[in-house]
């Protein structure tokens, strides 16, 4: 075992492993032993993690030598965890970068971000919604990070009403846009298997993931083409734009 990074929270450790991807182990004070709850039974090589988090729902994310990203969560009752021994794979995406290191950060709202007082903003906001800061999208933790070749990127966790509108513009877009060169964008991202002997993961791609560099596009284009997408989509130019401006609101690093 080769430990290439170690991520606490609470009493729990996530470790990126070289040759056996990730480990997810709980700290017992009772009896002062560490105890692994699940794994990724993949021999990926792990570089990086990292845990986003909306409310109670947590995710770990990977980096592996391929410069895929796949998020894991842990879910003992779900069938494919193998009785809760196995990390669940919920998504992939193939970024294309890589680094060696994320960081944690709040996700802040798009309702303050501007804000040149942030303290009274958040007194008078709770004053006037008496549910802010109570709700999933007021509790978000996202991941920041570099790549070695210096581009800077973030993963965010998002709402499901926002995923499925934004995944609907991307898979729309990815159509009617032009792409660099004539290549295809969904095939970029697709996720690259390891060369590694023993690796058994399928080629069956899992979404889940929004690709930031093409839906930010929607926001130089004309306006007559923003709204044939939007319209494409079952939605408004005016909501596409306030979703896209949240996501990367949630991006900034205070």
């Amino acid at each position: 075992m080769h430990v290439q990074d170690i991520v606490l929270f609470k009493n729990f450790f996530l470790l990126s492993d070289a040759y056996d991807s990730l480990h997810f182990l709980v700290w017992r004070e009772s009896d002062k032993s560490l105890t692994l709850l699940a794994k990724d039974y993949e021999p990926t090589c792990v570089y990086a993690s990292g845990i986003i988090s909306r409310g109670g729902a947590v995710s770990f994310v990977t980096q592996d030598d391929r410069q895929n990203l796949s998020f894991h969560s842990y879910a003992p009752s779900d069938v494919a965890a193998r009785g809760g021994n196995k990390l669940v794979c919920r998504a992939d995406h193939h970024l294309g970068q890589q680094t060696v290191a994320f960081v944690s950060h709040f996700c802040r709202s798009s309702l303050i971000v501007n804000s040149a007082t942030l303290q009274s903003t958040l007194v008078a906001l709770k004053q006037q919604e008496p549910f802010f800061g109570k709700l999933d999208d007021d509790k978000r933790f996202g991941l920041h990070f570099g790549s070695t070749d210096g581009m800077i990127g973030c993963i965010i966790p998002v709402n499901e009403d926002m995923y499925w509108r934004l995944a609907a513009l991307q898979s729309v877009m990815s159509n009617a846009l032009e792409s660099d060169c004539s290549l295809s964008q969904r095939a970029w991202r697709l996720y690259r298997r390891t060369p590694r002997r023993g690796g058994c993961r399928s080629n069956v791609r899992r979404k889940g993931v929004i690709d930031g560099d093409l839906i930010v596009k929607y926001v130089d284009l004309a306006l007559t083409e923003q709204e044939d997408l939007a319209s494409a989509i079952g939605s408004t130019v005016d909501l596409v734009l306030d979703n896209i401006l949240e996501v990367f609101v949630s991006g900034v690093i205070a």
